[in-house]
């Protein structure tokens, strides 16, 4: 197999936060200008969850616009050191929308992963189709040869690089589609992984120290070396990627998130037929299990809204609870009827149903906005 090159001549480089276009493609940019290529750099988001190093900005953190105004600022003086490589760097953020930086949370197996809530506007919680048409679009006015961006891992795992390599991957294959010809895919591949190209010595450091310099909220600089954690990197440290193909279940992978919601429809429509018609045995005959049933489907309904930030898993659980709530209601192959047609039989059919229709249809549930701590929800 022949050895792979990278000498692209118009490259878009993706990435999720402020700092990202220095630490991990550095080098890689400031090779590209200086051998007369032209560069774009796409920044999703601004950086308005990050983790500043110097005590004099521990203010910012948790005031999103105040935070994401700096970043912004330390993002231009940092492509203005890299953009002394050539003079062909363009840069801009994504779209009209102003995605925010979604933050991360350890998981208990020691692993980043999203937060158990966030902004609705933030990075991880969109749509990945929306974000791939921001970037299909600045592929249709820059038209790439090449693209660059995280792997499919999202690096070392943050949701936002996930998602940043997710809504690429699937611009791509949007633009091929148009019968356009579509550039070149490549990824950051991270230590310990297979590489295809290695680029960055002496010359590119330069640039990419005075860079990470620029990033000093983020970064923490020494004389040979820079770290973000507690692992110190030297600035003359190759950057290494390997060339991809965008997968084709791309566009499967927002559906495939939320299926898990139609098994669980089916188990609630189950349970709560099977609860609905149980009474008190004392003399008012109080429908117990109509109100536990109804509370379940409640519940259940409210926790997807609140939890996921989205109304998808929601949307399929309620058709496959309507469905099965229907089949149970008609007579079975033994003759009998789960779902009588009396009172309590239509409060069930007819009042879960409405329940999951008033909170898949409510405007906002937003329970940020409902703790006095809450920050930066709009």
């Amino acid at each position: 197999m022949p050895k792979q090159t990278f000498n692209s001549r118009r490259l878009l480089v993706v990435h999720a936060h402020p700092d990202d276009e220095s630490l991990f493609t550095g080098h890689i940019i400031a090779e590209r200008l200086a051998a007369g290529a032209e560069v774009y750099v796409l920044t999703l988001t601004r950086g308005e969850r990050g983790k500043v190093k110097l005590e004099e900005l521990k203010g910012l953190e948790g005031q999103l616009r105040a935070m994401g105004a700096f970043r912004a600022g330390e993002l231009k003086v940092a492509l203005s050191e890299l953009a002394k490589a050539g003079s062909k760097l363009q840069h801009s953020f994504a779209g009209t929308r102003a995605f925010l930086d979604s933050g991360m949370r350890i998981n208990p197996m020691g692993r980043p992963t999203k937060k158990h809530r966030n902004d609705e506007m933030s990075l991880a919680s969109a749509s990945t189709a929306v974000i791939a048409e921001d970037i299909e679009r600045v592929m249709k006015e820059f038209k790439p040869d090449a693209i660059l961006t995280y792997n499919a891992k999202g690096g070392y795992g943050h949701p936002d690089h996930k998602m940043a390599h997710q809504a690429t991957a699937m611009a791509i294959r949007q633009y091929r589609r148009q019968k356009r010809r579509a550039p070149q895919f490549w990824v950051i591949a991270e230590p310990h992984e297979r590489f295809d190209v290695a680029i960055g010595d002496a010359r590119t450091a330069k640039f990419k120290r005075a860079a990470l310099e620029a990033h000093s909220s983020q970064v923490s600089i020494f004389a040979e070396t820079y770290s973000v954690s507690s692992t110190e990197i030297r600035y003359d440290a190759p950057e290494k990627i390997r060339k991809a193909n965008p997968s084709p279940l791309v566009h499967l992978r927002p559906i495939l998130t939320f299926f898990w919601a139609i098994p669980l429809g089916i188990l609630l429509g189950l349970a709560g037929t099977l609860l609905h018609s149980i009474k008190t045995t004392d003399t008012s005959h109080f429908p117990i299990g109509l109100a536990v049933a109804l509370t379940m489907v409640a519940s259940l309904a409210l926790a997807l809204r609140l939890l996921r930030n989205s109304r998808g898993a929601l949307y399929l659980l309620t058709i496959s609870f309507v469905t099965t709530v229907f089949m149970l209601s008609q007579k079975q192959p033994g003759g009998e009827v789960l779902i009588l047609g009396n009172q309590i039989g239509d409060i069930w059919a007819y009042g879960s149903t409405a329940i999951c229709a008033i909170v898949m249809l409510f405007p906002r549930l937003r329970p940020g906005s409902w703790r006095r701590s809450a920050s930066g929800h709009r």
